[in-house]
C-alpha cells in the first residue's frame, strides 16, 4: 500500500507490472478523513478495473486503519472470483476534507447497486 498525502500528485505515480505471477489487475485510490469531533474515520474508494477499463464506486463509508482494503478485497472477490491480494493495488491518500472524501465516492444514481453496495462507472 502507498499512502499519499494532500501535497502528492495522484499524476505522477505508475503501475509497473511486476515479474512472475503477480499481475495488478485493479487500482483501489482511497480517500480518508478523520471527524476529530467524534474520533471517527471515515472513507470512499474508486477501484478501476484496469483489464475492463471500468470504475467501481464505494460510497462514503465509516472505517479505519485497513477497513478500506478489507471492503475492497471483499467487493472484488465477489466481482472475480480468481482475484488474489496481489492483484489490488491500494492507493491511501488520508487527511482529506469530509467535502472531498464524500465526492470522492460519488457515483450517479442509476448505476447504485444496492446489493453489493458500490456505484458502476464505465
Amino acid at each position: 500500500m502507498i499512502n499519499i498525502n494532500e501535497n502528492d500528485s495522484l499524476v505522477s505515480l505508475k503501475v509497473y507490472e511486476p515479474k512472475g505471477e503477480r499481475q495488478i489487475k485493479y487500482i483501489a485510490t482511497t480517500k480518508e478523513y478523520f471527524d476529530e469531533d467524534n474520533a471517527n474515520s471515515y472513507f470512499s474508494t474508486r477501484i478501476e478495473d484496469v483489464e475492463k477499463d471500468l470504475m467501481y464506486i464505494l460510497p462514503f463509508q465509516y472505517g479505519y486503519e485497513t477497513q478500506s482494503e478489507y471492503i475492497t478485497s471483499q467487493l472484488l472477490r465477489k466481482l472475480d472470483k480468481t482475484v488474489i491480494h496481489g492483484n489490488i493495488k491500494h492507493i491511501k491518500k488520508i487527511n482529506c476534507s469530509e467535502n472531498e472524501v464524500r465526492e470522492h465516492g460519488q457515483g450517479q444514481e442509476e448505476n447504485y447497486n444496492s446489493q453489493l453496495k458500490y456505484y458502476y462507472q464505465d
